[in-house]
């Protein structure tokens, strides 16, 4: 291995300034690899953490925390391509780095990696190490629509900094009930970055979003291959603010481009809202749709899988369902109730 003695976790925080609560879940596998290693747990923060926090961080096991100059935008802006952190990493940079998978950790931690020589792991679901006498680090990654789990193994030549998904560890990270360690503040200097004390957030332009970032999403299949339908499909999209995909029909006969396509050879989504019309929920289709907090499906067959999967299902024509669907929210009425007082068509609850 690496002849550094420490992991390193970053301290994500939200807008209003307190631990992100994906932090615990990085400090439980970073402290599952302290304990295969024999390693120090440093904690890396943009600012002091409080006493509540400094509890927290000593029951999973922190020796110490190191605050960098100045607080960092959630965004950072990096003069020149380099990351933010690149002076902490100094002449003796961590065996393994973790950060969260936030719009932070995919913009720095690649950075970082860049700026130490270090393998930059992205997007894991678990990290771990080998049992071997110069034990290896294995990350966790899902592939091919999160149906299958790749592993990938590296040995200690080198740092290694790794993103972790929010989620990832669940429940199962809970601190210690008793205060393992009292955890000493380091300051330490960062690399230059433009602050930004008041940013102005303009909301994305859903046709040109990523699909894996659209937060809603109005997704059409097979029952919608019509130009009409498209219409009424875009109509409703930009009343609800949402992007606009389909099936892999639709895209294999030139009624979406590729990249809007969602399913298994497609898009993998995660969604707030997805609204889906004239699509059946084939597997290959909901492989691409991962746990959307409210999904809402048009179809003209009650038997339809995708109804299986519905908070809400509406059994009727798409081209009299969506008019009246649309015309309620241009009087201002709120989805759940426009769709759920649709006249006429069937509300089918899962």
């Amino acid at each position: 291995m690496s002849g550094a003695a420490e992991v390193w976790v970053w301290l994500s925080r939200n807008r209003e300034g307190a631990l992100s609560v994906n932090v615990n879940e990085l400090l439980y596998e970073a402290r599952s690899l302290c304990r295969r290693f024999g390693a120090d747990l440093t904690a890396l923060g943009d600012r002091e953490p409080t006493t509540a926090e400094m509890e927290l961080l000593g029951r999973w096991g922190v020796g110490a925390v190191r605050i960098v100059g100045r607080a960092l935008p959630l965004h950072p802006l990096c003069e020149d391509g380099r990351s933010p952190l690149a002076e902490l990493a100094g002449a003796e940079p961590p065996r393994v780095f973790l950060m969260a998978d936030d719009a932070f950790g995919k913009v720095v931690a690649p950075l970082w990696a860049a700026d130490t020589g270090a393998r930059f792991v992205p997007s894991v679901s678990g990290i771990t190490a080998d049992a071997s006498d110069e034990p290896k680090i294995v990350a966790a990654r899902s592939t091919h629509g999160e149906q299958f789990e790749s592993l990938v193994t590296l040995d200690g030549s080198r740092p290694i900094v790794v993103t972790l998904i929010p989620g990832a560890v669940g429940e199962g990270a809970e601190p210690p009930g008793a205060l393992a360690r009292n955890p000493r503040v380091q300051v330490r200097g960062a690399a230059p970055v433009r602050s930004v004390d008041a940013p102005i957030i303009h909301p994305p332009d859903p046709e040109s979003l990523d699909l894996a970032d659209a937060e809603r999403i109005v997704a059409f299949g097979r029952g919608g291959f019509t130009p009409q339908a498209v219409s009424l499909v875009a109509r409703l999209a930009e009343l609800l603010g949402a992007a606009v995909a389909g099936s892999r029909p639709a895209a294999d006969e030139g009624w979406i481009p590729f990249s809007r396509q969602i399913g298994l050879t497609g898009a993998i989504v995660r969604p707030k809202l997805y609204v889906t019309v004239g699509i059946s929920g084939a597997p290959y289709h909901m492989a691409g749709v991962k746990d959307p907090e409210t999904l809402i499906a048009i179809n003209s067959d009650p038997e339809a899988p995708i109804f299986g999967s519905a908070d809400l299902g509406i059994v009727g024509d798409l081209y009299r369902v969506l008019p009246e669907l649309i015309a309620r929210l241009e009087r201002g009425e709120p989805l759940a109730g426009a769709a759920a007082a649709e006249t006429g068509a069937a509300a089918k609850a899962p």
